[in-house]
């Protein structure tokens, strides 16, 4: 073989070589089934938020040399992890080509609890192939979010004691669901209502202090809620500012809560009893009883009229302390003037007190209808002896009975008479009576010789006597009639005989006339 022919068959030799190895590099890049891949370009979420979150969705080959096939009819659905809850439904994204990148929004729900550190969340991608269009394909790819380990706060619970239209204790638990401690913080509050206050501000402060995480801490506020005030939740917001490890001041995202005053602190009475009667003292009394969810200290009962012939000894009655459901009865002493007219009458009660937070207070008025008897009198007389010869003498006794609804002391009868009736002892003492109780008191008692027998004369007797309260007063008059009857033992009448004395003596004197002339 000669040099000349060598060289031309190394040389072809190289030529193949060359244009073989070019055939293998373009056999080496191969085109895959559509593939997808995610990223997150702003990656940190905030807990306790809702917020967009911005995926971005390529359909690429693993290598770099590599292609992939296009995808047709492409659906994306973000779905939940860690807590995370997407509120966006699925996207509908089309046809994406080797290396098309699409982007996908949603709205995510981040729990204020969610640990620290990265999660992934889940996306199912459906599509359409080139080689099956009728076939639906479904991948699922992840995206990574962050969430910063730091401080993080959550309200656990909230308890209030405020009533409408009063003042109470607001307890408000918070916890670090975070990863790092906070320290110095405090809790700042701000209401969205005007009818609920804190003292005479919207805004109110609290110190915390350290919180550890997953430390509770327990804040008391003082809530004040109108009259008009309604018994639902009112909204409030609340911050905590803080330090963080590093000394360096932050905040937390706003934490929302509701505050449900307490019904407005009531009253019932029940059981009510009257002993009023026209021109006498006489008593209201019934039961209160604690119908609102709060205990109640220093209550009275206030007893309130309009009625000018109606007066109480004392306009209210000390109960004491009442707990919720708890009952307490009370008394008015009440007097009733002679002007007063006898029937139903409508009184009003309130209760004073002092509510948890030691503010006085007064509930609303209360409807007391009670009855007012009609005037009757202080005693009743009647007459046990009352027949007297003549022109004799003898004893007058009365029987006393108390009508009263208390007892009396110190009763003292005076009796007033008229011609023929006459009395050296006008006067009669009972120390005591109680309701209902009748005593004799006796008199002497003359009568003349010139009285009618078989007539009845009158005589008044009236009563000065001390009430069970020490009061001194004077009854009525009592009219009782006495009656003249004959003298006993046969012989004439005094009467009589001082009629024929009178005609003697006239006779006498007509002969001593006749015999001077």
């Amino acid at each position: 073989m000669s040099h000349r022919f060598s060289a031309t068959v190394i040389a072809a030799l190289l030529c193949l070589s060359t244009v073989g190895a070019g055939f293998a590099g373009v056999a080496a890049a191969a085109v895959e089934d559509p593939r997808f891949e995610t990223d997150v370009s702003e990656p940190v979420v905030t807990p306790g938020t809702t917020q967009q979150l911005t995926i971005e969705l390529t359909n690429e080959a693993a290598d770099y040399d590599d292609s992939v096939e296009p995808a047709y009819d492409v659906r994306a659905t973000v779905q939940d992890a860690s807590g995370i809850e997407v509120l966006s439904g699925t996207r509908e994204i089309g046809r994406m080509g080797n290396g098309a990148t699409r982007a996908v929004t949603v709205s995510i729900d981040v729990p204020a609890d969610i640990a620290g550190g990265t999660h992934r969340i889940p996306v199912l991608v459906e599509y359409r192939d080139e080689d099956d269009r009728d076939e639906v394909v479904s991948r699922t790819v992840y995206a990574t979010v962050r969430v910063q380990d730091r401080a993080r706060f959550a309200v656990e619970s909230v308890e209030a004691a405020a009533p409408v239209g009063g003042s109470g204790a607001v307890d408000v638990t918070i916890r670090n669901v975070g990863e790092e401690p906070a320290t110095n913080a405090v809790l700042a509050f701000q209401s969205a209502n005007s009818d609920l206050t804190f003292g005479q501000s919207a805004t109110a402060r609290r110190f915390v202090g350290g919180l550890a995480p997953n430390e509770t801490r327990t804040v008391t506020v003082d809530a004040t809620l109108s009259e008009t005030a309604e018994t639902r939740e009112y909204a409030v917001d609340a911050t905590v500012e803080y330090e963080t490890v590093d000394g360096a001041s932050a905040a937390s995202r706003t934490l929302s809560f509701g505050v449900t005053p307490l019904p407005e602190q009531t009253f019932d009475v029940e059981g009510l009893e009257s002993t009023l009667r026209v021109g006498e003292e006489g008593q209201l009394t019934g039961t209160v009883t604690n119908t609102g969810e709060q205990t109640v200290t220093n209550a009275v009962v206030l007893f309130e009229t309009s009625n000018p012939n109606v007066s109480p000894l004392e306009p209210e009655v000390a109960i004491g302390s009442l707990e919720p459901g708890a009952s307490a009865e009370f008394a008015f002493d009440i007097e009733v003037s002679d002007a007063a007219e006898a029937g139903p009458r409508q009184f009003t009660l309130r209760v004073q007190y002092r509510d948890p937070e030691g503010t006085q207070r007064t509930g609303d008025p209360i409807d007391a209808p009670a009855a007012v008897a009609e005037e009757r009198d202080e005693f009743a007389v009647s007459v046990v002896n009352g027949s007297l010869e003549a022109g004799g003498g003898g004893t007058l006794t009365l029987e006393v009975t108390n009508n009263r609804e208390t007892a009396v002391r110190e009763v003292s009868a005076k009796l007033f008479l008229d011609a023929p009736l006459s009395s050296s002892d006008d006067e009669g003492y009972i120390d005591e009576l109680a309701p209902g109780e009748t005593k004799e008191v006796t008199f002497d008692l003359s009568m003349a010789g010139s009285a009618i027998v078989g007539k009845k004369y009158p005589a008044s007797v009236d009563f000065r006597y001390e009430t069970s309260e020490g009061d001194t007063l004077i009854s009525d008059t009592y009219r009782v009639p006495v009656r003249a009857i004959a003298a006993s033992g046969g012989g004439f009448p005094l009467g009589l005989i001082g009629v024929v004395a009178l005609v003697v003596v006239g006779l006498v004197g007509a002969v001593y006339v006749r015999r001077n002339r």
